[in-house]
């Protein structure tokens, strides 16, 4: 099953490009895959599979069933018949959540849809992706325009919005041939960098080592 790919900090070479950005939900990646032929069959966090009786993910399968199983389904037969299979790709969070961090035996867990892959198709485009899943429940869509440097201070400094991490932005450009690329960034506010460089110093180091590499955060 297709592991969600690494989205790096933001890049200057996307200024002027329309993007959706959507809140960056703090909590642990988890898949899923579904096919017209077997219905959603495969559960796993970025690096291992698990199922129902797993001690620790376990817990996601039940709450993904009652949430998404039946609404996916439907979509996915109606909207995308012609496509064989699906990865979906969804945030799993706590109320205590934070940092990537959980208490699993004292908190109560959601799930949220962040993206779905098509196979041999690709992500779905962010807008298609907002008008065809924003029922079922996806993170709340925070901006929608052109991305400016205005756009990243505004985050960083959460002077325009309300967030708790900071945001992933989804654009769409082309081939020479015309075909489809989905691209991915993310902006993690101050304040939240500096809260982990206060709780988790080794974390901190690790995403500030990512910062220096992808991005020009640093002045």
């Amino acid at each position: 099953m297709k592991t969600y790919h690494h989205i790096e900090y933001y890049n200057e070479k996307y200024y002027n490009f329309p993007i959706v950005a959507f809140d960056k939900l703090d909590g642990s990646n988890i898949r899923i895959e579904y096919s017209h032929k077997r219905g959603f069959y495969k559960f796993g966090t970025r690096k291992t599979m698990f199922n129902e009786k797993s001690e620790e993910f376990g817990f996601v399968v039940p709450l993904f069933k009652k949430k998404y199983e039946k609404a996916l389904t439907e979509i996915f037969k109606t909207k995308y018949s012609k496509i064989l299979s699906f990865v979906c790709y969804f945030e799993v969070f706590g109320t205590k959540s934070e940092y990537g961090q959980h208490d699993f035996e004292n908190d109560t867990f959601d799930i949220v849809l962040i993206d779905v892959d098509r196979y041999k198709k690709g992500f779905i485009p962010p807008v298609e992706f907002v008008k065809n899943f924003q029922e079922v429940g996806i993170p709340k869509v925070v901006f929608e325009g052109e991305f400016t440097k205005e756009f990243v201070t505004a985050v960083q400094d959460e002077t325009d919005y309300l967030l708790k991490e900071g945001v992933v932005c989804k654009g769409v450009t082309y081939t020479k041939k015309g075909a489809e690329q989905i691209f991915h960034f993310k902006i993690k506010t101050k304040h939240w960098l500096e809260n982990l460089k206060k709780r988790y110093l080794n974390l901190y180091k690790l995403e500030m080592k990512d910062i220096e590499t992808e991005t020009s955060y640093i002045e």
